[in-house]
């Protein structure tokens, strides 16, 4: 056998070795193409209570009209009171989910100098 047929050979099996653990292993992380559903929890979220002074804002979570969960949010004291709990009302949905959205609000609003949530985003739309 001459060197450059053992060459030839050598790089076909390579090659056959990298597309099979590229397949195999690294196909998976890549992204494939497709959609994604959106569907409504039904869960409205609230603020009826800011306090700009005491960096204080009050959360309320609703389903079907009914609060589920209060979240109260103390910027100065970084602490976080939950009253109720969302997770026997809707499957699939998690309490810290939505006391952290409620959180990240706060600080916006206390950021912002927004006493009114409510007003400020009917001006947004």
């Amino acid at each position: 056998m001459s060197v450059t047929l053992v060459m030839n050979i050598l790089l076909i099996l390579f090659i056959f070795i990298s597309l099979y653990i590229t397949f195999k292993y690294i196909r998976y992380m890549l992204p494939l193409p497709g959609f994604t559903v959106y569907k409504s929890s039904r869960l409205i979220l609230e603020y009826p209570f800011v306090d700009l002074e005491k960096k204080e804002v009050t959360g309320t979570v609703s389903f079907k009209n009914n609060i589920c969960m209060t979240v109260i949010v103390n910027l100065q004291s970084n602490s976080v009171k939950v009253v109720g709990s969302i997770e026997n009302t809707c499957k699939g949905q998690k309490d810290i989910d939505y006391i952290d959205m409620i959180k990240k609000q706060a600080e916006f609003f206390v950021a912002n100098k927004i006493s009114n949530p409510k007003k400020y985003y009917e001006q947004i739309i």
